[in-house]
């Protein structure tokens, strides 16, 4: 029996990069202990700030909602959670559950968008009538809700669920293909744009995603386990994070590395080359005369739906306070 190198117990998890053994309790203050130190190193809240949880339901998100829960009681800070209901039948219905589950047990008020509800589609329905791939309708669909529920309730920050290797997979892709505007938005935090944006803060930064895994397992965090079904079944991100999985074995914290050179390095990029604007349906933020979720619904019904939306996001943000 291999035991937990801090107390004798049986150990679950070998941290190579630590070069450690521990047990169910010290790797759970293990992860916790991690996520503070982000918290603090990459100044993303402060004392008696008001932070948002988007929680879509897997793993990731779950996992960062549990561990903000309890740091929320020692760094003093308020949570929020806000879950998006995609739409997509026989998946965000247990999506839902999940999410619910959760917020209840750890007593967190949670506000539930439904897609449907506001545009009269599921993310499928709006992929397949643009002819748009739906991880790319998704994003669009999430990023605006998200931001703009953050906005109503008039939070200092929204936290995202990325992991490490999200957040390497998704930069380095940026790099190869030479989008470099692209990465500055992938780091720890970026800052709120009045009126427009409110600034997301990762703080799963540093945990790969396989200790999300196994932190979600041992303290029986409810999460689904499916896989997205418009999710495709190979991407070039999921390549990029077998070839880091593959180099954190022979070189055991090679990715840690990597994300804290990215962090102190994120000003040397270059800033985007179009200056952000005010949509001129909606007033969100927008490269634009027109947001991305303004023209997608306008695409799809035959009008941009943002204002629209907008107003009934303050009817249930009104409910739910």
């Amino acid at each position: 029996m291999v035991k937990c190198k801090l107390c004798g117990e049986r150990a679950v998890v070998k941290i190579r990069y630590a070069k450690t053994y521990l047990c169910p309790k010290h790797f759970t203050e293990f992860i916790e202990r991690k996520v503070k130190k982000s918290l603090i190193r990459y100044r993303m809240v402060s004392r008696g700030s008001k932070m948002a949880v988007a929680i879509s339901g897997g793993k990731d998100s779950a996992v960062m909602l549990h561990v903000l829960s309890k740091l929320s009681k020692d760094m003093g800070f308020n949570l929020i959670a806000i879950h998006i209901d995609l739409g997509i039948e026989g998946y965000s219905e247990k999506c839902v559950d999940a999410v619910l589950s959760l917020t209840s047990s750890l007593g967190i008020k949670c506000l539930v968008v439904r897609l449907k509800d506001l545009v009269g589609r599921g993310v499928g329905d709006l992929a397949r009538i643009t002819k748009r791939p739906p991880c790319s309708v998704c994003g669009i669909v999430k990023r605006y809700l998200i931001n703009a529920v953050s906005i109503e309730l008039g939070v200092d920050a929204v936290a995202l669920g990325h992991n490490a290797d999200d957040i390497i997979a998704y930069t380095f892709k940026s790099f190869m293909l030479q989008d470099l505007e692209s990465i500055p938005k992938l780091g720890p935090k970026t800052e709120s744009i009045d009126d427009l944006a409110v600034g997301r803060i990762r703080p799963l930064y540093e945990v790969y995603e396989r200790e999300t895994l196994i932190y979600a397992l041992v303290n029986k965090v409810p999460f689904v386990q499916d896989r997205c079904p418009l999710m495709p079944r190979k991407s070039l991100e999921f390549k990029i994070k077998d070839v880091f999985t593959d180099l954190e074995y022979s070189m055991p914290g090679i990715k840690l590395s990597y994300l804290k050179n990215l962090a102190k390095r994120l000003s040397d990029y270059p800033k985007p080359g179009t200056p952000v604007r005010s949509c001129g349906v909606c007033g969100l933020i927008s490269s634009e005369p027109k947001c991305g979720f303004c023209k997608l619904t306008e695409r799809v019904t035959g009008r941009a739906l943002g204002k629209e939306v907008r107003d009934r996001l303050k009817s249930l943000i009104i409910n739910l306070v």
